[in-house]
């Protein structure tokens, strides 16, 4: 059981003095030695007497260890963001069913969070197509390529987006793409090798741009 001092509201930052209940949870710990550790912890409940507060009753939280709405502990769930991160979706549960650690696609790829979206676009911008789901749905993924690094998803593949994302996000001088993506809304109904300064540039994100 928790012996530590009594938690703060997390609305009003008031040390709590009253004890509401208290409960057991269940938290899953990363693997030792290829084995399960699962961390039984019962948490106290709090009342909140400012008055002002809106909140009548939270749950502690131990620095470290829980998280609200979690049921990892916050290394387990830095460990998995970390391997989602490099790994994506399906090879990364593969990973982790090796590790014996419980953790489906949907659940690491719901760890990865959008990196800030800058005001201005990158000096050299490029960009290109993928699919969500092959045959369905597609998006433009816009990248740096002179840092190597995604600078943004837009949800689909039309010029007229790509034209609002360039509005909004001045700065590009040079818009590098394949023969078959998303052309820059200045350049369309010109030949394909005409329409940009670079038309095509390796896919990889580290790739510096060149001319045909």
């Amino acid at each position: 059981m928790s012996t530590g001092r009594p938690g703060l509201c997390p609305d009003c930052r008031k040390r709590a003095r009253r004890v509401h209940s208290s409960y057991q949870r269940a938290l899953d710990e990363r693997p030792l030695s290829s084995r399960r550790v699962v961390v039984r912890l019962r948490v106290r409940r709090y009342f909140c007497d400012r008055s002002s507060c809106s909140r009548r009753t939270f749950v502690e939280q131990i620095a470290g260890l829980t998280e609200r709405h979690s049921r990892s502990s916050t290394g387990l769930t830095g460990w998995l963001q970390s391997i989602a991160v490099e790994l994506g979706g399906r090879p990364a549960a593969r990973l982790c069913r090796r590790l014996r650690v419980a953790a489906g696609r949907t659940r690491l790829l719901r760890l990865l969070t959008a990196p800030p979206v800058q005001d201005r676009a990158p000096r050299v911008l490029g960009v290109d197509e993928f699919a969500f789901r092959k045959g369905c749905a597609y998006g433009t993924v816009l990248v740096d390529v002179e840092a190597g690094r995604v600078v943004d998803v837009l949800p689909d593949r039309t010029s007229e987006t790509f034209a609002a994302w360039l509005t909004e996000h001045p700065g590009a001088e040079i818009i590098c793409r394949d023969r078959a993506g998303v052309c820059c809304p200045s350049c369309a109904g010109r030949p394909a090798t005409d329409r940009c300064r670079f038309p095509l540039f390796s896919h990889g994100c580290g790739s510096r741009p060149h001319k045909p």
